[in-house]
């Protein structure tokens, strides 16, 4: 008995096969939707899948290096001392920095300062005597307060009520900004080399075809054949994406450049910083400091390279054409619920 039980066990459950009822329905609506799913989803796998995504190929991410070298001369008219010229040396502070560089367009230069007392800046006034207090470190003046006033003008001001400067100890003179104009013409030379170790591939934004008196010419411009990939801009904020496909020469790998502001508002833009070169001069400390207000320019790589891959594309192709299912799917739903004759096609699809 029980090896009759096991044996009609084993019958019913793995010595048989099933297979679905198949119907023909001979209607214009079905065979409509029924065509028009098949065809959406066609569309989609090799539309977007295949030509959109590129599900045919493998990617890999780019690696990236990034130098850069500002163009930058201009003469400064000085009433005071005598002219001078600036250049690279002088506007780009620190010369070097990681996918980065930083433009000085307005300066603040005292030289010769020592530690001795000295106006204030002429943001910081004050009132009444007592505002000062001797030797009350003030958070936006320049040294320690002291509890007379600076100047001869300020004895006018004072007369009058009107505000009169404070006399600080501090490093004298204390500073006074120069802004630098045609800050908008000056250019940069980025060299950008990038790697796709799966694919062997090196490639550099100075292409194959950019000779030496090219570079010294050129400047970028979207709009033109040969200089929307020319490697020098102006004074922008730049973001540098390769797209290459490898099926094709890699020649044809090039990249695109974009550019953007990553501030908002007009408070508190741009940055400063201040450095000084100390020295002593007839046994005196003395230092000149040089406080620079500049533009942070970061530049920003992304890309990606990809080449046909046999395993990715079957996976896709074979991901996307299981997807016709759905057809059927979708069809049995409306035929079996929703026409007119369900009932009539639901007694012919299922058998009790």
């Amino acid at each position: 008995v029980m090896a009759s039980s096991v044996k009609k066990f084993l019958s019913a459950t793995l010595f048989e096969y099933e297979t679905q009822k198949v119907i023909a329905i001979s209607s214009y609506k079905i065979g409509l939707i029924y065509r028009g799913i098949q065809m959406l989803i066609v569309t989609y796998v090799i539309g977007w899948v295949m030509l959109r995504e590129k599900g045919y190929q493998s990617f890999e991410t780019v690696v990236s290096g990034v130098t850069t070298k500002l163009k930058v001369h201009q003469l400064h008219r000085n009433p005071v001392h005598r002219d001078r010229i600036w250049d690279v040396a002088d506007w780009a502070v620190p010369p070097q920095m990681n996918s980065a560089f930083f433009v000085t367009p307005t300066w603040s230069s005292p030289k010769n300062q020592s530690q001795t007392t000295c106006e204030e800046d002429k943001d910081n006034k004050w009132m009444q005597n007592s505002d000062c207090i001797k030797g009350h470190v003030h958070g936006l003046g320049w040294g320690v307060q002291c509890a007379t006033q600076a100047g001869a003008s300020n004895s006018h001001q004072r007369e009058r009520g009107l505000p009169h400067l404070r006399e600080s100890t501090a490093w004298c003179p204390t500073e006074q900004d120069i802004l630098m104009t045609r800050v908008q013409n000056f250019t940069v030379l980025i060299k950008n080399s990038v790697e796709f170790p799966k694919f062997g591939v090196k490639r550099r934004n100075i292409l194959s075809n950019m000779g030496k008196n090219y570079l010294r010419g050129c400047n970028y411009r979207p709009d033109h054949e040969m200089d929307k990939y020319c490697p020098i801009f102006r004074m922008v904020a730049i973001d540098i994406h390769w797209e290459c496909n490898f099926d094709y020469d890699e020649e044809e790998c090039k990249p695109d450049y974009k550019f953007r502001n990553l501030e908002d508002g007009h408070v508190g833009r741009g940055w400063n910083f201040r450095h000084a070169y100390h020295y002593v001069e007839d046994g005196v400390h003395r230092r000149t400091l040089v406080k620079a207000y500049g533009i942070q320019f970061f530049i920003s790589v992304t890309g990606r390279g990809g080449k046909f891959d046999v395993l990715n594309f079957t996976m896709n192709l074979g991901s996307g054409l299981a997807l016709l299912t759905l057809a059927t799917v979708l069809c049995d739903i409306i035929v079996l619920n929703i026409m007119r004759k369900r009932k009539k096609y639901r007694q012919a699809k299922i058998d009790k």
